[in-house]
Parts: structure tokens; sequence; C-alpha cells
């Protein structure tokens, strides 16, 4: 469900969508399944949460959505005749490679009755396209290059809704590994808050308009 709230104060007027308010935050320190580089599915399973579809019954009773995408990833012969297609020599792991993360969850939520289109991955998103999918009810997955302990973090996130106050415009951020304003010192990455400027320096590719991205599809 998209939440808008509008106040206005005699200083500022703020408007905010965030299609993650109210829902969980999914962390990916405690995922079963590679939980070190678990950000992409773990991401992709807060943005279909943000886009309304019911994730938790995406797993058996007691499993968490995204060791379940995981595993699916990992098991289904089609996801990984894409990877052989794409990675031959299978350097890099299968969740790692985006248009390989695209189409295995894609074909997850085919299992459960839903449109495997629903997730689509592109390398040049504009920052339109992405408040376009929020505001359709969705959200987006998007990878940067942060940085933890002085040290370059590649990492993907979700961004679940926007807002705009006195200091300019926004994206809303879903962290699993956590808050990057922290040093990642905090593991809540819960709605944390990116302007613009921040936005582009650090989402792929970096310093530019357009990004990498999978747009994910409201569940209607």
């Amino acid at each position: 469900m998209k939440e808008e709230n509008t106040t206005e104060t005699p200083n500022e007027k703020k408007t905010e969508i965030d299609n993650g308010a109210g829902k969980p935050f999914r962390s990916q320190r405690d995922n079963k399944e590679k939980p070190s580089s678990a950000c992409n599915v773990t991401s992709i399973i807060i943005a279909l949460c943000a886009a309304g579809f019911p994730v938790d019954t995406f797993a058996p009773k007691g499993e968490q959505p995204e060791d379940a995408l995981m595993r699916f990833i990992y098991s289904d012969a089609a996801t990984l005749k894409r990877w052989e297609q794409i990675d031959p020599k299978k350097e890099i792991p299968p969740n790692q490679w985006h248009a390989v993360l695209s189409y295995g969850a894609g074909r997850f939520l085919k299992t459960f009755g839903y449109d495997p289109s629903t997730v689509v991955f592109n390398t040049a998103v504009s920052i339109t396209e992405i408040i376009n999918a929020v505001n359709s009810g969705g959200a987006a997955v998007v990878s940067g290059q942060f940085s933890q302990n002085g040290k370059p973090l590649h990492h993907i996130v979700a961004v679940v809704g926007y807002g705009e106050d006195k200091d300019g415009f926004y994206f809303i951020i879903d962290d699993p590994w956590g808050n990057h304003k922290t040093d990642y010192k905090n593991h809540n990455g819960k709605g944390v808050r990116m302007y613009l400027a921040d936005f582009n320096r650090i989402m792929k590719p970096l310093n530019s308009e357009k990004k990498w991205a999978h747009i994910i599809k409201g569940n209607k």
C-alpha cells in the first residue's frame, strides 16, 4: 500500500511516499543462505514486500523468503542455464549477476502464480522511472559503491519510497546490511534517507543519472 504523508509548517512543506512503511525490516545478517553475500536476494524480497506481495508465504513456515529465493536461484535449471550463458566459466555466483537475479526472481514468483515480468532489470533506468515505480505501488533494487571501515563496499539495496524536505529530494532506502550513515555500526537499515546527490554519486554507474536497477511492479 502506498502511504503519502504531507505536512506543512510555516517554514517547510514535506511530501513523502513510503511503500515500505509499516513493513518489517529484513536483514541479510540472519540469513541461513550465504548471509555475507545475500544483499541481492534480501533486497529483492524487501522490494517485493514494499510492492505488496505476501513474501512470507514464499518460504516454508519458520524460514525466510530471502533464503528460499537464494536456494531457488541455485537450483532452478532455467536460471542456472541463464547464468551459464552469461558467465560460462562460472566465475561469479549466479545471485551476484543482475540479469540472473532478475530472471531468477521472476521465475521464483511464477511458481506462486505471479507474473514473472514483475521484476525487470535494466542498465539505464532514470530517476523518473524509479519514482514512477514507487508511485505505482512498486519499488526498485539498485547497486552501489558504499564504504565500511574506510574500504569500498559493493552492495545492493532497495528503494521503497521518496520525499522532499528543506534539504531537497531524497530516496527512502531499506538497506539489508544496516545504516550506511553510521558506517554500518547500526545494523538497522530501515527507512534511510539518501538525498539525490548522494544517490547519483553512490549508485552504479557512479556519478550518472541513469542507473542499473531492477524495477519491481506493484501487486495490484
